[in-house]
């Protein structure tokens, strides 16, 4: 529906460093993290369980 794209982190090692450590501090499996392009600042969580969750952020949220 937004057109995002998995990135991996090579690609953004802050947004990653970020995401683990909140991870951690809940005892949550690492999720997946998603791209969307679109200059409004949104980020947001989904999946229907931990083992299948993943973060999505948009482009204006990464420039931050």
């Amino acid at each position: 529906m937004y057109r995002a794209k998995e990135i991996k982190e090579t690609e953004n090692p802050k947004i990653f460093s970020i995401v683990r450590m909140l991870t951690q501090n809940a005892n949550l499996p690492m999720p997946k993290i998603y791209y969307i392009n679109t200059p409004m600042p949104n980020a947001f969580a989904t999946g229907r369980n931990p083992e299948h969750a993943a973060v999505a952020v948009t482009s204006s949220i990464l420039k931050f």
